[in-house]
C-alpha cells in the first residue's frame, strides 16, 4: 500500500470536560508524515544459569522508561483551500479560547498505556494535549492511526503561504498509546 501523495484528513480531538467535546478536521494532500505505529516494548536480557545457558535460564524486562517516554511525531501538508485557518492556528498555537469563544480542554491525563492513567504535565495551565487521528484515503480501503495525548509545542508549528496554496508544518509528541483505525471518532465540529 503506498501512502505518498494520498489524499486524506487529520482530525484534533480535545477532552471536553464533561460537555461537548470539539473536534477540528484538516483535510489535506501531499502529506509529509512522520510517527510510530505503535509505542515501544521493553527490553528483556537473557539471564544465564552462572554464565551457563540451563533450563533455569530466563528473560529479565528492563525498566518501562522506553514504554512511557513520548515519542516525536511530524507532519506537513498542503491544507484545503475550505478550511479556516485561523482555527487550525488557533488550536495549533497552545491558546485555549478558540476564535477568543470556544473553550478547549486538554486530554492529558485522560487516557492509559497498559491499564495506567497517564498522569497531567506539571505545568496543566499552560500546555494541552489532544487526540490526534490521521486517515489516508486508499482507494476503497482507509487506513490510518490513532495517537493519544499529542502535545504541540506552540513555537514549533508554523504555516506557510504560496501562490498554490497553504502549507502546514507541525511537529509534536506523543504520550499516549498508539493505535490503528479505518474511520476516525465522531465528536461535535468547532466549525
Amino acid at each position: 500500500m503506498i501512502f505518498q501523495g494520498k489524499d486524506g484528513v487529520i482530525r484534533l480531538t480535545e477532552h471536553g470536560n464533561n460537555a461537548t467535546t470539539y473536534q477540528l478536521d484538516i483535510l489535506f494532500c501531499e502529506m509529509d508524515f512522520t510517527g510510530p505505529t505503535s509505542r515501544p516494548r521493553t527490553e528483556e536480557t537473557m539471564r544465564l544459569n552462572r554464565g551457563n545457558f540451563t533450563t533455569d535460564t530466563h528473560f529479565v524486562e528492563g525498566p518501562d522508561d522506553v514504554r512511557i517516554a513520548p515519542i516525536p511525531i511530524s507532519f506537513s501538508c498542503r491544507v484545503a483551500d475550505t478550511e479556516n485557518t485561523r482555527v487550525v492556528l488557533d488550536w495549533l498555537s497552545g491558546v485555549t479560547m478558540i476564535s477568543g469563544t470556544t473553550q478547549i480542554y486538554s486530554r492529558k491525563g485522560k487516557s492509559t498505556i497498559d491499564g495506567i492513567t497517564l498522569p497531567t504535565f506539571y505545568d496543566s495551565t499552560g500546555k494541552y494535549a489532544y487526540r490526534l487521528e490521521v486517515l489516508w484515503d486508499t482507494s476503497g480501503s482507509d487506513h490510518g492511526f490513532q495517537y493519544e495525548e499529542v502535545y504541540f509545542p506552540p513555537g514549533e508549528q508554523s504555516i506557510a503561504e504560496s501562490a498554490d496554496g497553504v502549507m502546514l508544518n507541525c511537529s509534536g509528541m506523543v504520550y499516549g498509546d498508539v493505535t490503528r483505525i479505518v474511520a476516525l471518532s465522531t465528536n461535535t465540529s468547532i466549525i
